[in-house]
């Protein structure tokens, strides 16, 4: 993927056909980021147990949208009213805008029924890109899988919707 295919990326709204890609690029995308701050053991058991069913509730709902260009899925971001609540990037097309434009896309949306603050879930990986767009980490969380289950460290973080949102290019 190169700087140039990315001036054409377009997010549109997620529909049921997607859930395979979703899935792909979720899978991938844990693999080649958390893999420095979480175990082989806990990339193992990640999606243990878990499919494209995972997102039938949200595409239904219309909640993920993804980016993509020349008909290539880059990635996607979830958003429900007052939190972005899940983010992911091809592996490749990483550092090339694509997670930037996720994010105030998902912003936007969490913002759209009123001021407040935007919140994420971020796994350790994920904290410096929440950071470099105005979120802060507000308490150390985390999630269990498995049996037995595991802990899976993350961080909540927020930043003021109206203040980001003001922030970002329309």
């Amino acid at each position: 993927m190169n700087a140039k295919s990315l001036t054409s990326v377009s997010i549109r709204r997620a529909h049921q056909g997607d859930a395979a890609s979703l899935y792909a690029i979720h899978q991938r995308s844990v693999n080649a980021f958390c893999a420095a701050n979480y175990s082989e053991e806990h990339l193992a058991e990640w999606f243990l147990g878990r499919s494209e069913a995972i997102y039938q509730d949200s595409l239904h709902a219309g909640r993920i949208w993804l980016a993509e260009a020349g008909g290539r899925v880059l990635g996607f971001v979830e958003a429900t009213r007052g939190e972005v609540t899940l983010l992911f990037v091809r592996p490749e097309a990483s550092g090339q805008c694509v997670g930037q434009q996720l994010l105030e896309h998902g912003v936007r949306l969490a913002a759209a029924e009123g001021p407040g603050l935007v919140t994420v879930i971020a796994t350790k990986n994920a904290v410096s890109f929440y950071e470099r767009h105005g979120f802060q980490s507000v308490e150390d969380q985390y999630f269990e899988r498995g049996d037995p289950p595991r802990r899976y460290d993350v961080v909540k973080m927020v930043c003021a919707a109206p203040l980001l949102v003001s922030a970002l290019p329309p």
